[in-house]
């Protein structure tokens, strides 16, 4: 997958559809990282998937309500 530049950042704090897109490409990327270290015996720390695990549930509804505001927007 492709890294996330600084650019990609500043534009997505002013384009909140870029911002979401953004969010959910980090989302990806962690959960394959999560699935990766739960496959692996030697790499599989329990505290460290949890903490995962959380941050990918706070990035789910960061993604949720940037996508809740689109449609808000787009309705008004």
């Amino acid at each position: 997958m492709d890294l996330i530049t600084d650019d990609d950042i500043a534009r997505a704090r002013r384009d909140p559809r870029l911002k979401q897109i953004l969010l959910a490409k980090a989302l990806e990327q962690l959960l394959a990282t999560l699935y990766r270290m739960q496959r692996d015996p030697a790499r599989c720390d329990p505290e460290i998937l949890r903490q995962g695990a959380t941050m990918a549930a706070k990035v789910a509804d960061v993604i949720r309500e940037l996508d809740e505001q689109a449609q808000l927007a787009e309705s008004a």
